[in-house]
């Protein structure tokens, strides 16, 4: 892998046009093993309870807590992890931010951080867009990394892509589907969910991808885990927009009554604004 002194990776204009074209591309060994060790350990520390989570939620899927497990193997995610000083070690890594830079500009924004654990047993993650979750545009300035820490393969859940399917355009209707964890949004409606390209990874290999290309997980069919670690950055030039009468309002609205419910009067658009974190550049327009 590459050493821990490397603190850049120069794309190649294939790899930008292939980028542009496929709505991803995939970097092998962008990540060192202490790297991905540390990220492993803290996650663990706070399955155990060893290290408060503090403000980032912890989500336990619903069918494995209906079976009694515990600790690592019902936490399936931990969120808002961009703040945390452990975690913040890869939504920060120089190699990281210097890959996004030749994609997005330079000056940026870390959006959300997700730690995504698949115990034995989980469930799949629907077909979905990412801009159905964010209020700010445009798409093309907005983008996901997304690093194997275990292992990925198609028994244990890897990622898939739909190719070429961010070039048309279109956040698709979504919603909750009935054989997924409610937690994950499916696309709703026809749309080009083939052919599907499986993405099996190995630790420190890390996947770019487009907002608006169609991607999901398939279930963990095996004994062990598949982790992995995941943010979205968006370019300080990016801006807010409405959502409502869009296929979004539902999701915003949702979102908007959860805060009201935890105690905080907090709009879809205010609600990103106060999660994002820049990491390069002046202030951000969000």
């Amino acid at each position: 892998m590459l050493s821990d002194k490397s603190n850049t990776y120069k794309l190649s204009e294939e790899q930008k046009q292939f980028y542009e074209d496929n709505g991803y591309l995939v970097i092998k060994e962008l990540f060192d093993f202490g790297t991905l060790y540390n990220l492993k350990k803290r996650f663990q520390q706070i399955c155990r309870g060893i290290v408060d989570n503090g403000n980032m939620p912890v989500f336990k899927e619903p069918k494995l807590l209906a079976k009694g497990l515990k600790g690592e193997d019902l936490v399936n995610k931990v969120s808002d992890i961009h703040f945390d000083e452990v975690f913040s070690t890869y939504t920060e890594h120089p190699r990281l931010i210097n890959v996004l830079s030749q994609i997005i500009g330079r000056d940026m924004s870390v959006m959300n951080g997700m730690f995504i654990n698949k115990p034995p047993g989980s469930t799949r993650h629907p077909p979905h867009q990412d801009l159905y979750y964010f209020p700010f545009r445009p798409a093309d300035k907005i983008i996901a990394a997304w690093t194997a820490i275990d292992d990925v393969t198609v028994d244990n859940g890897c990622l898939y892509v739909v190719p070429r399917s961010h070039k048309n355009n279109v956040i698709y209707r979504h919603g909750n589907l009935p054989d997924s964890n409610k937690l994950y949004h499916g696309i709703l409606e026809a749309a080009p969910c083939e052919p599907r390209v499986c993405l099996e990874m190995s630790p420190g290999d890390t996947v770019f991808f487009h907002p608006l290309i169609v991607h999901g997980s398939g279930e963990n069919r095996t004994q062990g885990y598949r982790k992995s670690i995941t943010a979205h950055y968006a370019s300080t030039s990016c801006h807010c927009v409405d959502v409502r009468g869009t296929v979004q309002d539902e999701l915003a609205q949702e979102l908007e009554q959860e805060a009201k419910r935890r105690g905080m009067e907090i709009s879809f658009q205010d609600l990103w604004q106060y999660k994002s974190k820049v990491v390069s550049g002046p202030s951000s327009k969000l």
